[in-house]
């Protein structure tokens, strides 16, 4: 199991943001330093800098140390902050932290957090080198990919959820990485009939777009939001057809019913 390893260890306030040093580790061998910046605004800058650390080092070019395609399983984080475990276990409603926590309810969402106070392990100023700085503007939100014919695209934990209740995927990795791999593969935007249209404008205030493959039955509803396409959930059938006969459904609906002798 990797283990990945953050603690937000100080802060300095300036005028116009607050700095968190934030130190992280994957072992003996390999531990560093960043500092991430906030709004000076940030009413828990420590547990938002361990939050923005664990995307950085997960999911950005610049800061990744372990592959481009980690998700959560097989993954521990261990956090300084117990704010973070709450998040993930869905038990936290500090909107501020949710903003920059969306990769550990997503992509990461299959690995295990834990908390510890533990500090023996800092590295010291001969292992630092160069520290890089993180903007917590560049991670606050949904987490994004570019996909070829598609653009930026995000994908939301509901759309996870309704892809590995469909396909039968076993954990949120699977569903994840299913999921790009279909999006960049022969997808097509497909007109919506009239009805459908105006539920989801009632649903989404805009009108979505839904893709497919041309040889499946699954459906990739989109909501587009600043230049980002968002998929937010996914159907399995022609959204005009008639409600598909489901017999183990419809048998536990004809027991309910059945007058009692």
């Amino acid at each position: 199991m990797d283990v990945l390893t953050v603690f937000a260890a100080s802060e300095s306030n300036s005028s116009s943001h607050v700095t968190v040093r934030v130190y992280w580790s994957t072992g003996k061998n390999r531990r560093k330093g960043l500092d991430v910046t906030l709004p000076i605004s940030c009413s828990d800058a420590r547990s938002s800098a361990e939050l923005i650390a664990i995307r950085y080092l997960l999911g950005d070019d610049n800061g990744r140390v372990y592959s481009q395609n980690r998700s959560g399983i097989n993954l521990k984080i261990v956090v300084s902050k117990g704010a973070i475990k709450k998040i993930s276990k869905k038990s936290c409603d500090k909107h501020e932290l949710i903003e920059y926590a969306y990769p550990i309810l997503t992509r990461y969402a299959d690995a295990v957090i834990e908390v510890s106070k533990d500090t023996s392990w800092f590295p010291d100023d001969s292992e630092l080198e160069s520290i890089p700085v993180v903007d917590s503007t560049d991670y606050c939100g949904i987490e994004k990919y570019q996909i070829e014919g598609l653009g930026e695209v995000a994908i939301t934990k509901h759309a996870l959820e309704r892809y590995a209740e469909y396909c039968g995927t076993i954990n949120t990795q699977n569903a994840w990485r299913n999921i790009l791999r279909r999006l960049k593969d022969r997808i097509q935007i497909v007109p919506m009939p009239s009805n459908v249209m105006s539920h989801k404008l009632n649903k989404y205030g805009k009108a979505p777009e839904i893709w497919k493959h041309p040889d499946d039955t699954l459906h990739y509803v989109f909501s587009i939001r600043n230049n980002c396409r968002v998929l937010v959930t996914m159907f399995c059938k022609d959204p005009d057809e008639l409600r598909t006969f489901k017999p183990h459904i419809e048998n536990k609906i004809s027991h309910l019913k059945a007058p009692k002798q």
